[in-house]
């Protein structure tokens, strides 16, 4: 059988479609552990924040919120992520012996 200019141009838009959402998900699986990285360290490293909430006529009851624990918890899930998509590329690019 001869392949056609139609069937060489449809594998390519396959490959192209392959690639773009190849690149489309390692970015997602590297920015998405970054930014909570960045944000958990933000956050911990502010520890408390105020919240100002109104009484009327200038007086203000201020409530002190903890922010430290949420911010642990993205700096630990972000340095996850990125260790398994470390992993991950670790695996997926080592070439295989047939």
């Amino acid at each position: 059988m001869e392949a056609t200019q139609g069937d060489a141009a449809t594998v390519s838009a396959e490959e192209a479609q392959r690639t773009m959402i190849r690149r489309w998900s390692w970015t997602v699986a590297v920015g998405l552990p970054l930014i909570a990285t960045i944000v958990g360290i933000a956050l911990t490293s502010t520890g408390t924040i105020e919240q100002w909430n109104s009484l009327g006529d200038d007086m203000y009851d201020v409530a002190m919120l903890a922010v430290w624990p949420a911010g642990l918890v993205l700096l630990s899930v972000g340095l996850l992520g990125l260790t398994a998509t470390a992993l991950t590329a670790a695996v997926l690019t080592t070439k295989r012996s047939s």
